[in-house]
């Protein structure tokens, strides 16, 4: 028996810039399916695991990055490519999948974007790992803070998705079931606290909540504790310091229901800041 030609499934609201590229898979003989929908797209997926998903910038209400996990939960061995509009700010955002294995945009030529494609087929799935990096998720209304934090936190190899907005993340939260969450204190819309609380009512002790915030009183400290969060840390934090209790927090067993043992950091000193 011969084997089988891979499966492509191209997910975007918009599917006319693919079309030539699509057309020029199937010449080469590949499998080639469409959605235009989460839903649509998620349905293939679950019919007929696909071997690659090329995923455009946005399905319904879902973003890519938001889709990418639900791929990776569905079939750990999809391989994904996620296709973003010229200069989207989301394109240095990989998204919460290990099968992410690279990220371009439409003004790629659909020569290079097939040879994209077929490099990334030869590609074992990351998915096939017996186990997948700890996803971590980090809330913060500063931008550049934000992406800082991501950078250190990815370069040990973790997973990391980040959100500006709390309200969005606290309604995508139940979908990315996160190993842990850094959470800012001060934020516009939501306080850490109140963020931390909304966690609580769902996740009652067993999400390790890391609230990472300039305030170092110690006022604040003991109500971060007692917002039920497993560590306090303190802005400028040193990247080791960090690291330091995110491995401690991920790596400890704490029996179903009880909180992880408390974490504070000492007032900042002379320390490098996150870059």
């Amino acid at each position: 028996m011969s084997p089988r030609n891979p499966l492509i499934v191209f997910g975007d609201r918009h599917l006319e810039w693919s079309l030539p590229l699509r057309k020029r898979l199937r010449e080469r003989g590949l499998q080639v399916g469409a959605a235009a929908s989460a839903g649509a797209l998620l349905a293939l997926v679950r019919e007929a695991p696909p071997d690659l998903v090329v995923l455009g910038d946005s399905l319904d209400e879902l973003g890519g990055r938001m889709l990418s996990g639900l791929l990776q939960e569905l079939s750990p061995e999809t391989r994904i490519i996620r296709v973003l509009a010229p200069r989207d700010p989301a394109a240095a955002e990989p998204g919460p999948a290990d099968n992410v294995l690279c990220t371009t945009d439409r003004r790629a030529s659909p020569e290079d974007l097939a040879q994209t494609i077929e490099r990334v087929l030869s590609c074992a799935p990351r998915g096939s790992q017996t186990s997948k990096a700890p996803l971590v998720i980090c809330v913060d209304d500063d931008l550049l803070f934000l992406q800082s934090l991501a950078r250190v936190i990815r370069r040990q190899g973790y997973r990391v998705l980040t959100y500006s907005e709390p309200e969005l993340a606290l309604e995508e939260l139940p979908l990315l079931k996160p190993d842990l969450l850094i959470l800012d204190v001060l934020m516009p819309e939501l306080s850490g606290f109140e963020v931390l609380d909304e966690i609580r009512r769902y996740y009652p002790g067993t999400l390790p909540v890391v609230l990472l915030s300039a305030l170092d009183s110690d006022d604040m400290i003991a109500e971060g504790k007692g917002h039920g969060a497993a560590a306090y840390l303190v802005k400028p934090c040193a990247p080791e310091t960090l690291m330091e209790a995110l491995r401690g927090l991920l790596t400890r067993q704490a029996p179903r229901g009880k909180q992880p043992g408390w974490t504070t950091t000492p007032r900042p000193a002379s320390r490098r800041n996150l870059p």
